[in-house]
């Protein structure tokens, strides 16, 4: 019991608190399914060709409902027409997720994936930048008579075009005038003046340019380097990106097994496959391969071997040598030193002699003079 008592919590309530924590862990949680994007494009793509499929047969059965909306149906048909384009463009970009598990193209694939979270940044950027644009624009030139700026959705389009440097209608809002009306009252009536006002030039000049250099110049080169970026950072590991997709997927597919046939695919695994045993002995070798292999893989031992043992020889015969020539240096300088000695000593018993004839020599002069 004090073992139970040293795990189990002590404090009151600690229990509760616990299984709550945990209930609530398990609760937040979310599956495998759900956290692959592919897996939320595959619904999407689904309910478009649920109702496109809807519409179609509307449209090829629904003889009540041509003569009932009679105003209504081409526009039905029209929206069909489009749900039909959306759809086809969906089932073929599903192409992407059975393609990414190649090392040649899987890549690829993620940096487009990737590369979505760089235009949710630069859309952000974009956006600073584009609304107050489009609001100039319109609070100058929506009355200048020209189809590209005549209304709102006009108007933001033809800024953005402005950004590929399309034709925008420059000369046209360049040299439009505006119509501004001033009421003046009497006591007895009133007038109203209207006068003709042509806006400066330079005025046009300036909101162009300055668009131009922020959007076509600024954002859009910030995107080209986003983009650069991300590509430079998944295709330098392109190999292990792809083996990742490889691992994903098949970690995908296990999921969705059903559960009597996941038991029988892990047991496969276990009996079969974890671990694989072979039997090989280096000594048989049955067909002429295998004979071509062993005397390849013996002829490395050798070779190997060889030149383990020069190595080895090499690095005993540089010692010996130089423990060799350390002896010899050391016998020299002894030599050398006993030279030196004897030297010496032949220099002093040489000076010794010179020091006993002088005086001799000066003794027998002074003798021959007294005799």
């Amino acid at each position: 019991s004090s073992g139970i008592n040293a795990e189990w919590p002590l404090r009151p309530g600690e229990e509760k608190e616990y299984l709550e924590s945990q209930a609530e862990s398990v609760r937040s949680s979310t599956s495998p399914y759900r956290r692959d994007v592919w897996n939320w494009y595959d619904w999407l793509t689904y309910i478009s060709m649920l109702v496109t499929s809807a519409m179609v047969i509307t449209c090829l059965h629904g003889d009540s409902l041509k003569e009932t909306y009679k105003k209504e149906y081409p526009h039905f048909a029209l929206w069909t027409s489009r749900m039909m384009c959306i759809t086809l463009l969906l089932i073929w970009i599903k192409l992407f997720k059975f393609v990414r598990v190649y090392s040649f193209l899987g890549p690829f694939v993620v940096i487009l994936m990737n590369t979505l979270t760089d235009i949710i940044k630069i859309v952000f950027v974009f956006v600073v930048f584009y609304v107050p644009t489009v609001a100039v624009f319109f609070q100058f030139y929506h009355n200048s008579g020209d189809p590209y700026f005549g209304g709102v959705r006009e108007m933001m389009f033809t800024v953005y075009r402005m950004l590929l440097v399309d034709d925008y209608g420059y000369d046209t809002i360049r040299e439009f005038t505006v119509d501004v009306s001033s009421t003046s009252a009497n006591v007895n009536e009133t007038q109203t003046t209207v006068t003709t006002v042509t806006p400066d030039t330079w005025w046009t000049d300036v909101i162009v340019a300055y668009w131009l250099m922020f959007g076509a110049i600024i954002i859009l080169n910030l995107f080209i380097a986003l983009m650069s970026d991300t590509f430079q950072r998944v295709f330098d590991n392109a190999g292990e990106v792809a083996l990742l997709e490889r691992a994903s997927i098949i970690v995908a597919i296990e999921d969705r097994l059903p559960a009597g046939r996941k038991r029988k695919f892990l047991r496969y695994l276990k009996e079969k496959c974890a671990p694989l045993e072979s039997y090989y002995d280096d000594d048989l070798g049955e067909d002429e391969d295998g004979e071509v292999k062993r005397y390849a893989e013996q002829t490395f031992d050798v070779v190997k071997s060889i030149q383990s043992q020069v190595l080895e020889w090499r690095h005993d015969a540089g010692q010996d040598l130089k423990l060799a020539l350390r002896q010899q240096s050391h016998e020299h300088q002894k030599q050398i030193r006993r030279l030196d000695e004897t030297v010496q000593h032949l220099r002093r018993v040489m000076e010794a002699q010179n020091r006993f004839k002088q005086p001799a020599k000066g003794a027998g002069t002074g003798s021959t003079e007294i005799g």
